[in-house]
C-alpha cells in the first residue's frame, strides 16, 4: 500500500485552477428559468387586470402652418408667435379660449356641459398641447385629450381657428403699433428740434461773438502772435548781420567790400554829407516808429471789417499823410520829383564812411523791434484776457449746435423708418392656414401591448431577484472548478444519466446486471464516461501504483457499486487482469450484479475457511473476475480490520492487474476508514444534491484523518448534452436528479436505510458459530 503525498500535483489543485468565481450568468438563467418564466406570466397577467381597470384616454390632432413673411427687423422682433415657441403658451391663455368657449359652442359638450365657464376654460386648458415640429419651425401639431373622442375632435378645431385669428391680429396690431410709435417719436423730435433753434436764436442776439460765432478776441490774439513771430524773425536775421559785419571788421576785411557785400555802395554813386546821412537816417527810424502802431491796427482792423470799411480806409490816409509828412522832413520830395523828374543838385562833400551808418541803422532797427515787440506782447495778453471771458459763451454754442445736429440725425432717422414702415400688402404679414383639421379622437391610452409588456416585464424582473436570492442560497455545486477547489482533489470522471429505454434494450437471458452498462451498450455515452475514468486513473502521475483501488461515496444513493462494477469492466476490457472485491458485507451486491455464487467469498477467506482461488469467480468476460462477500459476518468493521485483510489485498495486488475494492459510504458507517489506509487510491463517488457540499467534505476529512490516498472523484447523474463526440456533459449545469432504473440495487428506500437491518438468521446463526470456532 502507497500512500498519496499531502503535495501530490493535484493537491492543490483548487488554487491552480481558480477562475473567476463571479456569477455565472448563463448557467444562472438557465437554472433559474423557471422563476423568470413564471413569474413573468404572472406579471402580465396582473398587466392585464390593471389594464382593464384604466379610463380609456383619447386624442385628436389638428396641424397648423404659421408663415411670417419678410419684414422690417424692427417689426420682427415685435411678433411675439414669430417662433411658435410660446405656442402652448397661446392656447392655454383667456385670451384664446374666451372666444373658442363662446364662438363655437363648447358649452354644449358632454364633457364640459353644466359647468361654469371658469372650471369649463380650466378644463380645456389642461387638455389642450401644442408642439412645433423638429423637422419645420412653421408647423405646429395642436392635440386635445380627453375621455369623450368627439370633444377632444371639437376642441381641437375651435382651438385652432382661433390661433389663427390670434396670429393674423397679432401681426396687424405689431406693426400699427410701431408706425404708431413711429409718429409719436418724429412729434417729439420736432419740437425738442424746434425749441432747440428759438433758444440758439436767442442766445446768438446777446452773444458778443462774431456772426460766425467765433471769438473776435482770440482772432486779433492769433493775428497778434503771427506779427510777433515774423518780427523775432527779423530781429534774429538784423542781429546775425551786425555779428557778421562786426566780426568782418575785426578781422581786417575792406569797407568797400563789405559795402559792396551789402548792396549799399556801387562804383560813380552819389555820396551825401554825413549830416544828411545821419538825417536821412533819424527820420528814418522816427516814421518807423510812428508808423509801425498805424500799421498794426491797419492789420487788425483789416481782419475785423474787411477791406471796403469806413474806418480802415481813414486809417490808411493816416498812414500815407504821415509817410508824406517825414519824407518832407528827410529832404525827400516825392511828389517833386515826380512831377517834374529833375535831380536835387547837392555839393559833393568828402566820401562819408557809409558802412558805420549801415551798422548803426541796423542797431537802432533791431532796438525797434525789441520795443515793437514788447508792446505787442502786452496787447496779446489783453487779447487772450478778453478771449477768456468770452470763453463760456463758445461753450454754450458748442453744446448748442451738437444738440441740434444729434436731435435733426434722430429726426431724419425717424423720418426714414417711416418710409420703411409703409409696406404694401405682398411684403409683410402672417399667411396662417389648418393643413390637416382634427379627426375622430383615436385611442392612446390604455393599450394592451404596453400593460402586457410591462408587467411581464416587473414579473421577470421580479423572477429574476427571485432566483438570484434562490442561487445565492443554494450551496450546490455547479462548477467542476467548484469541487475541485472545495474538495482539493481532481475530477476523474462525469458519468451521465442512463436512460431507462436504452437499459430496456439490454437483453434479460444474461446473468450481468443491466447496470454494467460498459458491458451490454459499450457504445453509449455512460461507458464512454465510464471509460474516461478509467483513462484518469491509469494515466495520471501515480497510475502504476494505484493498482487496488477503493470505491466509495459520502452518503447511499450515490451509485458508487455502479461505478465500481463499470470502472472494473472497462479496465477488463483493456486487457488489464481486474478483479472487484466486495467489501461492504453489510449490505453485499456484487454477487447480485454479476450473477456468479456467493457461498464462498471474502469473508470465508478471511476466517480461514475458504481458499483464496475458491473465493474467486470468473465471469463472461474475459479478464474480469469477482471475490463476492460468502457469509454476512456480525461484525464487519472489526474482520476489515484485520491483518489477514491487508494480507489478502497484498497476494491479490500480486495476481492481478488492478483489484477494485467495493465498500459502503463513508458516512454511513466506518468500513471504508477501515479499508482506506491498506489500499494504494481511493475514488469517491458523489451524485450533486443540496448536501454534496457538506457530506462530500466530512466524507473528506474522515478518509484523510487515516491516511488514505485519493486519486480523485466521480460526479454521477449529471444531465447530458449533445455537444460533440461521445457526449458533452453540462458542466457549468450541475443536476441533481435520481432516477428509478426499476431495478434494486441500492442499499434502502431511504438514504442510510439497510445498513443496520436484521440480517437473515440462519445467517447470523452460521457467522456467530464461525465467529466462536475462530
Amino acid at each position: 500500500m502507497q500512500t498519496q503525498p499531502q503535495d501530490a500535483p493535484w493537491a492543490s489543485f483548487d488554487s491552480a485552477t481558480d477562475e473567476d468565481q463571479g456569477l455565472d450568468m448563463w448557467g444562472f438563467l438557465s437554472r433559474r428559468k423557471a422563476f423568470i418564466i413564471v413569474l413573468a406570466l404572472i406579471g402580465a397577467g396582473l398587466g392585464y387586470l390593471f389594464f382593464q381597470r384604466q379610463t380609456p384616454l383619447y386624442s385628436s390632432t389638428a396641424l397648423l402652418q404659421v408663415i411670417h413673411h419678410s419684414t422690417d427687423p424692427m417689426v420682427e422682433s415685435r411678433l411675439a408667435e414669430r417662433n411658435l415657441s410660446d405656442a402652448q403658451f397661446v392656447v392655454t391663455s383667456r385670451k384664446l379660449l374666451d372666444p373658442c368657449y363662446d364662438n363655437h359652442n363648447l358649452s354644449e359638450l358632454p364633457t364640459l356641459r353644466g359647468l361654469p365657464k371658469e372650471e369649463a376654460l380650466k378644463r380645456i386648458a389642461l387638455v389642450v398641447t401644442a408642439q412645433t415640429e423638429a423637422a419645420a419651425s412653421n408647423i405646429l401639431l395642436l392635440k386635445c385629450e380627453g375621455a369623450n373622442p368627439t370633444d377632444t375632435e371639437r376642441i381641437a378645431n375651435a382651438v385652432s381657428h382661433e390661433y389663427i385669428l390670434h396670429q393674423q391680429e397679432s401681426y396687424e396690431d405689431a406693426v400699427t403699433k410701431l408706425q404708431q410709435l413711429f409718429s409719436q417719436a418724429k412729434d417729439e423730435l420736432g419740437e425738442r428740434l424746434n425749441k432747440l433753434e428759438n433758444e440758439y436764436a436767442e442766445f446768438d442776439k446777446s452773444s458778443p461773438l462774431g456772426s460766425d460765432g467765433e471769438n473776435p478776441h482770440r482772432q486779433r490774439l492769433a493775428g497778434i502772435q503771427n506779427k510777433s513771430s515774423e518780427l523775432v524773425i527779423r530781429e534774429t536775421e538784423l542781429k546775425a548781420e551786425l555779428v557778421a559785419l562786426n566780426e568782418a571788421l575785426r578781422k581786417g576785411g575792406q569797407r568797400d567790400a563789405l559795402l559792396l557785400l551789402v548792396g549799399k555802395y556801387s562804383e560813380g554813386a552819389e555820396v551825401d554829407t554825413p549830416e544828411k546821412i545821419e538825417n536821412v537816417v533819424s527820420s528814418a527810424k522816427t516814421m518807423f516808429q510812428a508808423l509801425f502802431p498805424l500799421l498794426m491796427e491797419e492789420a487788425i482792423l483789416a481782419e475785423e471789417v474787411g477791406s471796403g470799411h469806413p474806418k480802415l480806409v481813414a486809417l490808411r490816409k493816416r498812414i500815407e499823410l504821415t509817410r508824406a509828412h517825414f519824407e518832407k522832413l528827410a529832404g525827400i520830395d516825392t511828389a517833386e520829383r515826380q512831377a517834374t523828374g529833375a535831380k536835387t543838385p547837392e555839393p559833393a562833400p568828402e566820401r562819408p564812411d557809409f558802412l558805420a551808418i549801415y551798422m548803426n541803422s541796423l542797431a537802432q532797427e533791431i532796438e525797434v523791434l525789441r520795443t515793437t515787440l514788447e508792446q505787442l506782447q502786452s496787447l496779446a495778453a489783453q487779447e487772450e484776457r478778453a478771449a477768456k471771458a468770452l470763453r463760456d459763451y463758445e461753450l454754450q454754442r458748442a453744446t448748442f449746435v451738437r444738440r441740434i445736429d444729434r436731435e435733426t440725425s434722430l429726426f431724419e432717422d425717424v423720418q426714414q423708418q417711416m418710409r420703411d414702415t409703409e409696406l404694401p400688402t405682398n411684403m409683410g404679414g402672417v399667411s396662417a392656414s389648418i393643413l390637416t383639421e382634427a379627426s375622430h379622437g383615436e385611442l392612446v391610452y390604455p393599450k394592451m401591448p404596453q400593460f402586457l409588456g410591462m408587467g411581464a416585464f416587473l414579473g421577470a424582473f421580479a423572477g429574476l431577484l427571485l432566483g438570484y436570492i434562490v442561487e445565492v442560497a443554494d450551496r450546490s455545486f455547479r462548477k467542476p472548478e467548484e469541487i475541485v477547489r472545495e474538495f482539493g482533489i481532481p475530477i476523474l470522471g462525469h458519468v451521465p444519466y442512463m436512460q431507462e429505454q436504452k437499459l430496456r434494450k439490454i437483453p434479460k437471458d444474461t446473468v450481468m446486471d443491466r447496470s454494467l452498462i460498459c458491458l451490454h451498450l459499450p457504445r453509449s455515452r455512460p461507458s464512454e464516461a465510464y471509460r474516461s475514468v478509467r483513462t484518469a486513473v491509469c494515466f495520471s502521475a501515480l497510475g502504476n501504483a494505484h493498482r487496488v483501488i477503493q470505491v466509495t461515496s459520502p452518503a447511499a444513493g450515490d451509485g458508487k457499486s455502479t461505478l465500481a462494477m463499470n470502472f472494473a469492466v472497462s479496465l477488463a476490457q483493456s486487457g488489464k487482469k481486474t478483479l472487484i472485491m466486495e467489501s461492504d458485507f453489510r449490505r453485499p451486491k456484487v454477487h447480485k450484479l454479476t450473477g456468479v455464487d456467493n457461498k464462498k467469498g471474502v469473508v470465508d477467506v478471511l476466517r480461514g475457511k475458504a481458499e483464496i482461488s475458491d473465493a474467486i469467480k470468473e465471469t463472461e468476460l474475459e479478464g474480469f473476475y469477482v471475490m463476492p462477500c460468502g457469509s454476512r459476518p456480525k461484525n464487519p468493521s472489526e474482520l476489515l480490520s484485520r491483518p489477514e485483510y491487508e494480507h489478502l489485498l497484498s497476494v491479490l495486488r500480486e495476481k492481478f492487474d488492478y483489484v477494485i475494492v467495493d465498500t459502503p459510504p463513508v458516512l454511513v458507517v466506518t468500513d471504508p476508514c477501515s479499508v482506506a489506509p491498506r489500499v494504494d487510491g481511493v475514488v469517491l463517488c458523489v451524485r450533486l444534491s443540496r448536501h454534496t457540499r457538506e457530506f462530500g467534505r466530512r466524507a473528506l476529512e474522515q478518509l484523510r484523518d487515516v491516511g488514505a490516498s485519493m486519486s480523485g472523484i466521480v460526479i454521477n447523474g449529471v444531465e447530458e448534452t449533445d455537444a460533440y463526440g461521445y457526449g458533452n456533459y453540462s458542466y457549468s449545469d450541475y443536476r441533481y436528479r435520481y432516477k428509478d432504473y426499476s431495478y434494486n440495487y441500492g442499499y434502502g428506500d431511504k438514504q442510510n436505510e439497510g445498513y443496520f437491518a436484521e440480517a437473515d438468521p440462519e445467517e447470523e446463526a452460521a457467522a456467530e458459530a464461525e465467529e466462536v470456532s475462530t
